[in-house]
């Protein structure tokens, strides 16, 4: 199973594409793989932000792209997409890439 620290590595390998094609900002990991306590059944929960909007579908194809490569499922939210009552704390966790 991938931790954090290799996740990162692919995702940072990754950058140059993302910025290319979707015009991602920064992209950075929260959740049990943020604090490597993820499990086998474990989603990676990644917050994204970009120099633009992508639209829906886009969005959709970049969280599959992501899940593809790193062969993990992947939860893909915006910081506005996070509930306000976790957003602080969330935010507080990522660790970008």
């Amino acid at each position: 199973m991938k931790g954090q620290s290799e996740i990162a590595r692919e995702l940072q390998g990754m950058m140059a594409e993302l910025r290319g094609k979707y015009h991602v900002k920064k992209i950075g990991i929260f959740g049990s793989y943020s604090s490597d306590r993820q499990t086998e059944k474990s989603d990676l929960d990644l917050v994204v932000e970009f120099e633009q909007p992508i639209g829906m579908m886009a969005f959709v194809h970049l969280r599959n792209m992501i899940a593809d490569r790193l062969g993990i499922r992947v939860d893909l939210v915006t910081p506005d997409g996070l509930h306000p009552l976790i957003r602080d704390r969330v935010m507080h966790e990522v660790v970008y890439v």
